[in-house]
């Protein structure tokens, strides 16, 4: 069986994050509102130390995040004919010890959303270039570069700048939906 790896934030879920931006400044920024990867890069430096402080002495994002339509039902199909990785980041080089209980609320938002994968494949990491696996879908174009045969990018506004000739240089597709994905990765596994 091939190995797939399969990102989780901005791949199988989203929001929660913006949330908490949202709540702490009192505001109701929408995603389209916001140019940057980093959704709190709307603050000031000084007020952005202090949301981080907030943020991870109070908030757990995947409390209020959304599954990405149809996420979680492809995902258990594609497990019929790959070996699947959910390999997500939790290290923020802002806040390294800090950031260290967001390992714990994506393991457990995991195996409460996706009991078909097996906790010994749930790869908490603050680096993904270490993962060898024939597939890959992630939301970020770093961790689509280098080894892969297959390398799916889910369509986000903060990747929508690449251009079709950049992707192409990395091998990398763009999918849409997980709709595409399931007809892309079903039809290779036969």
């Amino acid at each position: 069986m091939k190995k797939l790896m399969i990102d989780l934030d901005e791949t199988i879920c989203e929001g929660g994050y913006l949330e908490a931006v949202n709540e702490y400044l009192h505001t109701d920024y929408k995603y389209t509102d916001i140019p940057h990867y980093y959704v709190e890069d709307v603050m000031d430096e000084e007020e952005k130390e202090k949301f981080l402080d907030y943020f991870y002495q109070n908030v757990n994002i995947y409390k209020k995040v959304d599954i990405i339509p149809k996420a979680l039902e492809v995902i258990e199909e594609l497990s019929k004919y790959y070996e699947i990785y959910i390999v997500t980041a939790f290290v923020d080089k802002r806040r390294v010890k800090e950031s260290s209980i967001m390992a714990k609320y994506k393991y457990e938002w995991i195996l409460e959303n996706m009991p078909y994968i097996d906790p010994k494949k749930i790869v908490l990491t603050g680096s993904k270039d270490i993962i060898m696996c024939e597939i890959k879908i992630d939301d970020k174009v770093a961790n689509l570069k280098g080894y892969g045969e297959t390398k799916l990018l889910l369509n986000q506004l903060h990747n929508e700048a690449y251009s079709m000739e950049e992707l192409e240089k990395y091998h990398i597709r763009r999918v849409f939906d997980w709709e595409q994905i399931r007809s892309i990765l079903i039809k290779e596994s036969e």
